[in-house]
């Protein structure tokens, strides 16, 4: 059979299942936008307009409205990302600030572990003109969090600013971009406690964001939890009422991740969901009791209608977040299929679902959050569209007792979500994290009917009682059901390989999987299989990918090699932060030597140092490191130049003769560099490089 008439005899028996590809079309148009290394120019906006008008010229010809659709469908969602930047332009710092005194009005306060975290709107300061203020400022207290002002007051701070930081290597999480979408132009500290003034100046009549509304009953939720709940119990269960989770400790976050748990910390569909159901059932079984009412009116469609509305408050007293917003809008619109007599679950719906959030927030599309959620779900609604379950069902069937049949089918139910999910969301775990959580279906199959059948209806019931001053037990209750999450996660966390590190995955590996993976679960008939090929080749990168050996900090002299015994060396800090955290990710999670070069170990043959540099060599090519010198010495030491392949020194230097010099000036200019040896060649990589001169990225 000829394959190219095979697979186009397939493409048009499968043509229902069309418009399911146009949210990936939007997806590719979205990557394509922020894949470029300059901001396009703006006559591009027309590329919609003209395409539209197109469609509806060409739309009786044979072909060209598909063609014209799809290429519509790509400029849609290139022009969303294009408006959504240009919309979301505000003053960032260019630099850093000594204590400044600083007013701003408080739109937003989260617990941390060691004081608050509060969100700042409508800045002041002598420092800054007009034109350069940010709109909003993240800045840490250790005042304690019931210590801090409600929202809305006025506050004069004094400490030190930064500028969002920058990505700390080559491909590495990129801060600065998400604080440019969030309109968030710094960060600091504040060597004081917030002092409330009383007196207004012209900028603190603005409004402030509408989540600032909801902050006094986050901030009450997590008081009244804070009070009745021991540690680390009081944490969790406040950031799954109010969707912060500033407030966790680090130990139990590193569990949860490991345990493959961590999602559930996350307020998405099993939060949502589950808190719509417990409205809707609940509230149709009360109309039903009255007779009056049922004869009268359609109870099922009115018990919808206040899950809706229930989950739309819930969203936004949990601050909105992008998978809590795909979560509510798909719960919404299956309620309302429900009002309306249409049939409530179907891909159709995750594609409109999928569609509506890449064209009103585009940013939040390429976050590993809205990803994974978006996976999950659509994976385990084609599996349910194509009866998979039932096909399972009829497999096992065997006559054993009703109630074991039952149970049965119930915990086939579990462990075939739990599957599904765990496949879908692989690689994207992968991708951004560099690790596997090899218990991770273990763990939920556990967790999520923990969540779902003791968790969520107590919370519920924190959120009707707590005006009424009733909260108290069902607090305690879901502290016990958060105490048992948690000793799960240790107890999964401490198996062995329960965290599988994994060599970070490119890109082309991941279109390739993830390619593989829709088209799998969007076309219906037999030529579906297909899409098993690119995900069997996705599969095979660690064959063919390696693994950098310096990282090369921008801001300050920290730098970290790779050693042979498969650890991690650091200079320049003495234990971990997130800079180093992020080196080590990259690197597997190695063990780390936090050195100085006094304290090196001797039996190190890469790597040695004196009092003016370290040098390191890797595959017959010597790096030298040269240190700053010391701050305590009576004159300063004049730079210079050693003899290696490659300097690295946090001063500027003039007329080395190495071949690769990263020194002060290139660091500025080029940001965070790292260094890849492969067969013999060395890789240069650079932050700047790979993010190219967007609106978000350093000047």
């Amino acid at each position: 059979m000829n394959p190219a008439s095979f697979l186009l005899t397939a493409f048009l028996d499968d043509r229902e299942r069309w418009p399911l590809w146009l949210p990936i079309l939007l997806m590719l148009g979205l990557a394509l936008y922020f894949a470029l290394p300059m901001e396009p120019p703006r006559v591009l906006l027309a590329f919609s307009p003209l395409l539209f008008a197109l469609f509806i010229l060409q739309r009786h010809r044979p072909y060209a409205p598909l063609v014209l659709a799809s290429f519509l469908a790509l400029s849609l969602g290139f022009n969303a990302a294009q408006i959504e930047t240009g919309l979301a332009q505000a003053p960032m710092l260019k630099t850093s600030y000594a204590p400044v005194a600083l007013f701003g009005t408080l739109e937003r306060a989260e617990p941390l572990a060691d004081g608050a975290r509060l969100t700042l709107a409508h800045i002041w300061t002598h420092e800054l003109p007009k034109d350069q203020r940010p709109l909003r400022l993240r800045i840490k207290t250790k005042i304690p969090f019931k210590d801090v002002p409600p929202a809305g007051s006025r506050l004069h701070l004094w400490g030190p600013l930064w500028p969002p930081n920058d990505a700390a290597m080559p491909d590495g999480y990129d801060f600065r971009r998400q604080a440019f979408f969030k309109q968030l132009g710094g960060t600091g500290i504040s060597y004081v406690e917030p002092l409330v003034v009383k007196n207004k100046d012209p900028v603190s009549g603005r409004p402030l964001s509408l989540g600032s509304f909801f902050d006094p009953m986050r901030r009450r939720l997590i008081l009244e939890t804070t009070a009745l709940l021991p540690d680390p119990q009081q944490a969790m269960t406040a950031a799954l009422l109010s969707g912060s989770q500033t407030g966790i400790g680090r130990p139990v976050m590193d569990a949860m991740r490991a345990s493959g748990l961590s999602h559930l910390l996350s307020i998405s569909g099993v939060h949502v969901s589950m808190m719509a159901l417990l409205v809707y059932l609940p509230l149709r079984f009360l109309l039903a009791l009255i007779p009056w009412i049922t004869l009268r009116f359609p109870i099922k469609k009115i018990a919808a209608f206040g899950a809706i509305v229930a989950t739309t408050a819930y969203t936004l007293l949990v601050g909105a977040d992008p998978p809590t917003v795909r979560s509510a809008l798909m719960t919404g619109i299956v309620f309302f299929a429900v009002m309306t007599d249409r049939k409530a679950m179907s891909l159709r719906l995750v594609a409109l679902a999928a569609a509506a959030i890449m064209l009103v927030a585009p940013s939040a599309t390429m976050g590993a959050s809205f990803q994974m959620s978006f996976a999950a779900v659509l994976a385990m609604v084609a599996a349910y569209e194509k009866k998979l379950d039932e096909t399972i069902r009829e497999g096992l069937s065997l006559d054993l007792p009703r109630w074991v049949t039952k149970a049965g089918h119930a915990l086939k139910d579990i462990i075939l979500t739990s599957l599904i999910a765990t496949a879908a969301t692989t690689p994207f775990t992968i991708f951004h994290f560099q690790t596997f959580n090899f218990y991770g279906v273990a763990a939920n199959m556990i967790g999520i009917p923990l969540t779902t059948l003791w968790i969520m209806p107590c919370l519920l019931l924190i959120y009707i009682t707590l005006p009424l001053g009733l909260a108290a037990p069902f607090i305690k209750a879901a502290g016990w059901g958060v105490a048992l999450l948690i000793k799960l996660a240790e107890t999964v966390a401490a198996w062995p390989y329960a965290t599988i590190p994994m060599p970070a995955m490119p890109t082309l590996a991941f279109g390739l999987l993830i390619g593989g993976g829709l088209w799998l679960c969007l076309w219906r008939r037999s030529w579906r299989y297909l899409g098993l090929l690119p995900i069997l080749a996705g599969c095979c990168y660690p064959l063919f990918t390696t693994t950098p050996s310096v990282f090369i900090a921008d801001d300050a002299p920290v730098w970290a090699v790779q050693l042979e015994d498969g650890t991690m060396a650091v200079f320049g800090k003495r234990k971990e932060n997130f800079v180093t955290a992020q080196w080590r990710q990259r690197l597997r999670q190695p063990d780390v030597r936090y050195f100085t070069p006094r304290a090196l170990p001797e039996n190190l043959p890469e790597l040695s140092c004196d009092e003016t540099m370290c040098l390191y060599e890797k595959e017959e090519k010597t790096i030298a490191f040269v240190l700053p010198p010391d701050k305590k010495a009576a004159e300063p030491v004049a730079p210079f130049c050693p003899v290696a392949d490659v300097i690295v020194s946090y001063d500027d230097l003039t007329g080395c003769t190495a071949s690769l010099v990263i020194d002060k000036a290139s660091l500025k200019e080029k940001g965070a560099h790292s260094l890849t040896f492969d067969d013999g060649r060395m890789i240069v990589d650079t932050v700047r490089q790979k993010q190219g001169q967007r609106p978000w990225s350093v000047p």
